[in-house]
């Protein structure tokens, strides 16, 4: 049942199979439904779950009520508000299943227990961790350098099912644009390629 899952942690660590176990045996498996709230902003993220398969979509809500989609996720990433789940303070994001989607998720007291008796576990998700760091400064400076048809043209090579599987206003909202605006680019690019 957890095949993906132990694929994804053996790409950074080796596991015998008891231990393995041990991490199995901590996990809950939770499913959600198309648009169903996975976790809140404002309330305490209690959990960092691995997406099994199904997306969703991670958005920051501002003072006007207009979300901005910070992180979009497939299988075999994992998700969750890090600095709420860390501090225990209240989560800035609220996170959406945008297809039914199927969870594995950790607490916190389970993943301390896990890092105590898998340390090996905890080398992993360091490396994890320092990959996001990496990626969201790789967003930033393009954010700040790149014009958004290039973000755009650059995330959907990276991710090449992303229209197949994301609303078009999400994709506009994490590239920090309009809808109207993904549009126009879009319309742009093809003119480009009949040329």
């Amino acid at each position: 049942m957890y095949q993906n899952l132990r694929k994804h942690l053996e790409r950074r660590i080796s596991l015998r199979d008891d231990e393995f176990e041990m991490i199995s045996k901590k996990i809950i498996t939770k499913k959600f439904k198309k648009k169903e709230i996975i976790a809140k902003a404002g309330e305490v993220c209690q959990y960092q779950g691995y997406i099994n398969f199904g997306c969703t979509r991670t958005f920051y809500t501002d003072e006007k009520g207009h979300e901005h989609v910070v992180q979009i996720g497939f299988e075999d990433w994992w998700l969750g508000d890090l600095m709420s789940f860390i501090t225990g303070g209240p989560a800035d994001y609220t996170i959406e299943a945008l297809e039914d989607t199927e969870l594995f998720m950790f607490d916190r007291c389970e993943m301390e227990f896990l890092y105590a008796s898998v340390p090996k576990l905890e080398r992993s998700f360091r490396i994890l961790i320092q990959n996001a760091l990496v990626a969201l400064q790789h967003r930033m400076i393009a954010n700040m350098s790149r014009s958004a048809e290039q973000r755009y043209t650059e995330l959907i090579t990276k991710y090449p099912q992303l229209e197949l599987r994301i609303a078009q206003h999400h994709i506009a909202s994490y590239l920090g644009i309009t809808p109207e605006a993904l549009s126009r680019i879009k319309k742009s690019i093809i003119e480009k390629q009949r040329h």
